[in-house]
């Protein structure tokens, strides 16, 4: 599960987290190590936190190429690039 990732990312510590969530910071410890795993309406609330899809909460793979993957490529474009791409594309329309 990429909890940890994401917790550094947003820099909150485990016991804000649980606070949030209303468990204990023992409780997101477990998570994070794998020991324990939270319960669906947990995921959900840990998914809508973080503003991420539960798949990619999960680490959920498939052949798709998900909105998720989409959003991360287009991080790696420049934005004035993006910005180009979509201007040319809706003259042509």
């Amino acid at each position: 599960m990429r909890l940890r990732e994401l917790r550094n990312k947003s820099g909150l510590t485990q016991n804000e987290i649980a606070n949030k969530l209303g468990v204990s910071g023992q409780t997101i410890l477990n998570w994070e190590n794998g020991i324990y795993e939270p319960k669906i309406n947990q995921l959900i609330q840990l998914a809508d936190l973080f503003n991420v899809t539960v798949d990619y909460l999960i680490e959920r793979k498939n052949n798709d190429k998900k909105a998720d993957d989409i959003c991360r490529e287009l991080e790696r474009i420049p934005k004035e690039d993006v910005i180009n791409f979509i201007k040319e594309e809706i003259k042509k329309l």
